[in-house]
């Protein structure tokens, strides 16, 4: 009986990590594709263009209640950010430095004032403005 029961716990553990891996795989395949968009995006566009086409998909996204999409767009935003042309005066109202608590704020207040959401999603995309004004967005070299 104990071994028939080790048996049955053993073969749904298996399943699981089998079923997880294969969720894992696709969620990491739309991860790539997203970024890859970005960097496709970026090619005819400025930072400001990047930011406000991530915008636009975030409040889509939002509006089809589609959670996947929304955070694709802080992966489309960091692909768009690599091969971008920088806008001027783009960081002028951006963090100088690089600390959590300021950047979040930050960030939480350019979600208010862009009227895109408070959540989480949104903080993330205004953190990775901040962090292309802090140098810390690798640009892709063509």
């Amino acid at each position: 009986m104990i071994g028939c029961l080790a048996f049955v716990v053993l073969g749904g553990a298996i399943a699981a990590c089998v079923v997880g891996g294969i969720f894992l795989l696709g969620l990491n395949s739309h991860a790539d594709q997203a970024e890859s968009a970005g960097v496709e995006f970026g090619r005819g566009t400025d930072q400001a263009g990047c930011r406000d086409e991530a915008l636009r998909r975030l409040r889509a996204a939002t509006r089809a209640h589609d959670l996947l999409k929304r955070r694709e767009t802080q992966l489309f935003l960091n692909g768009c950010f690599q091969t971008s042309r920088a806008t001027p005066g783009f960081c002028a109202d951006a963090p100088k430095e690089d600390a959590f608590f300021p950047v979040r704020q930050w960030s939480q207040e350019q979600c208010q004032k862009t009227d895109a959401g408070s959540d989480d999603v949104c903080v993330s995309l205004f953190m990775e403005v901040s962090d292309i004004c802090l140098g810390k967005t690798k640009r892709k070299t063509e």
